[in-house]
């Protein structure tokens, strides 16, 4: 019954408003590539300070420019190459998330939860939007794996990672 009073929560919320009543915002930063910010990334965990183990988390990712689905698919990838996730993890995972990640247009927000049992769900929307489900991953290492991409202390984001994790700078 939770489960389910989780999910109509999460369908029922505009993306302007905080996507997850039961987590508490850990932090947020922006993520920036040469001249350009290209997205805002806000981490949203069950209790203070961020615990590593510690699940459900979600994060939610408002982009500022169009992102073609395939294009941010091979940068997972490529993060995922660099934090060192096994090959044929990355291959499994690759294959399945053009299934679920749409294009992204400028003002899109793409969020992921991950609840206690480790299934990684999916969401998009645009502010003042309904929430919509997109889809899910059930294999429980995916979803450590997608949030290490900003949470591991091998990010190539060492700056967002300590602003998503709660640290002042």
């Amino acid at each position: 019954m939770k489960m389910l009073y989780l999910a109509l929560s999460i369908l029922s919320l505009s993306v302007s408003a905080s996507p997850f009543p039961q987590l508490i915002k850990s932090g947020e930063g922006e993520m920036d590539y040469l001249f350009w910010t290209i997205y805002r990334a806000e981490l949203y965990i069950s209790s203070m300070p961020y615990q590593e183990e510690a699940y459900p988390k979600a994060m939610k990712i408002e982009y500022y420019r169009d992102i073609d689905s395939d294009d941010l698919i091979d940068a997972t990838k490529k993060q995922w190459i660099h934090l060192g996730i096994n090959q044929e993890k990355i291959t499994k995972w690759s294959a399945k998330l053009p299934t679920i990640w749409p294009d992204i247009s400028k003002g899109d927000e793409l969020i992921i939860y991950v609840n206690k049992e480790g299934e990684s769900t999916f969401y998009s929307g645009q502010e003042g939007q309904t929430v919509k489900r997109l889809g899910q991953v059930d294999d429980r290492q995916f979803g450590r794996a997608f949030l290490d991409i900003w949470l591991s202390e091998k990010t190539t984001e060492p700056k967002l990672r300590a602003k998503l994790m709660g640290s002042v700078e």
